[in-house]
């Protein structure tokens, strides 16, 4: 039997030898007593099987892969896709905490809220990522049936990748909720809503926090009765980088209300504040007084002042473009300096001329 082990395992060495090249087992050894004894230090044989395993099925460094799929003929352990856990949570549940473990979701996964159970599910394990298979009506997806489902994230060092959240009924309190730190939230969707009365007061809300990240991602509220698509509060270096932001917020489409904030980064979005029908007369960005932060780069369109459509007065804000006329080559205002309810500096308007 061991004879016919060692054999399985050269066959294995010599079919996927281009990855095994950079390997840490030195496998120019003769077989010793020690193959399959489990020794850590000696036993070659095992070492080059965990080896085999990281490079052939993707756990990369001293994680562990699982994989969710709703779909799932036979749900089994969530060790390959098709013996996937059928639901994002207990796909959490088996991770370890800060060994780098992955999840990936299939391509078309769903998961619809639960009347009673608020949580969609709740990612409890530090040090994980969380990583959505395909593109558009594929994304997978978790559809907020009721005002309270929300999406939580309570865990600090996690990634999340390319996740749907649509609403299915009117005023879905929050969301995702993220109140870990360093969590980077990064290409997913917030919107999509099944009827078009259908939206999130709050798509995403950042609470009390250190080094949350939101990049990539695309929030579109519609015509609905958004209250604001990001939301934070106590956040200490939030990064709010790259988004697409569309909706007509009562508020601002981004909003710091209740707690002082520090180190805030906004950069590099597009924000529009409004419907296709008129724009809002509500700022696109709007923090406490005592909230310090930058803003920069960020194109603006909403119905209000250039000077009030960033509301901070401890917020710098570099080289942002404000408009809130439509059509013409060059309609953007370029704001410059602090904007704040004490402090107005000069507004530049540029023409076609």
């Amino acid at each position: 039997m061991k004879k016919l082990l060692i054999l399985l395992l050269l066959i294995t060495l010599t079919l996927f030898t281009p990855l095994f090249g950079q390997g840490s087992t030195d496998i120019t050894q003769r077989p010793t007593s020690y193959w399959f004894s489990g020794n850590p230090d000696r036993d070659n044989a095992w070492n080059w099987m965990k080896e085999a395993n990281n490079n052939i099925f993707g756990n990369i460094g001293t994680g562990k892969t699982f994989y969710v799929d709703s779909g799932v003929n036979i749900e089994g352990r969530g060790l390959t896709m098709d013996s996937a856990f059928n639901t994002l949570q207990e796909g959490i549940d088996v991770c370890v905490a800060n060994r780098g473990d992955r999840i990936y979701i299939a391509q078309g996964y769903t998961q619809a809220g639960v009347l009673g159970t608020a949580a969609m599910c709740t990612v409890d394990c530090d040090g994980i990522q969380i990583i959505g298979l395909g593109q558009g009506s594929l994304t997978a997806t978790f559809i907020h049936n009721f005002t309270s489902n929300t999406f939580v994230v309570t865990a600090n060092n996690v990634d999340i990748h390319n996740l749907r959240l649509r609403p299915s009924i009117s005023a879905v309190t929050v969301g995702m909720n993220v109140t870990g730190s360093y969590v980077n939230v990064n290409n997913c969707d917030f919107g999509y809503p099944e009827t078009s009365t259908d939206e999130f007061a709050i798509a995403l809300y950042v609470g009390t926090s250190t080094g949350v990240v939101v990049e990539n991602n695309y929030f579109n509220a519609g015509a609905q009765a958004a209250v604001t698509g990001i939301t934070f509060d106590e956040a200490t270096g939030l990064i709010i980088r790259n988004n697409t932001m569309f909706g007509d917020c009562a508020t601002a489409v981004i909003n710091n209300a209740l707690e002082t904030s520090e180190y805030v980064l906004i950069e590099d979005n597009i924000l529009w504040n409004g419907d296709t029908a008129a724009l809002n007369g509500q700022p696109v960005i709007e923090v406490l007084a005592s909230t310090v932060g930058i803003s920069r780069r960020n194109y603006t369109a909403c119905n209000v002042t250039a000077a009030t459509a960033y509301v901070g007065t401890l917020l710098f804000n570099f080289d942002n473009f404000y408009t809130e006329e439509q059509g013409g080559a060059k309609t953007a205002m370029a704001l410059a300096g602090i904007i704040g309810a004490t402090t107005t500096h000069s507004v530049l308007l540029t023409t076609d001329d």
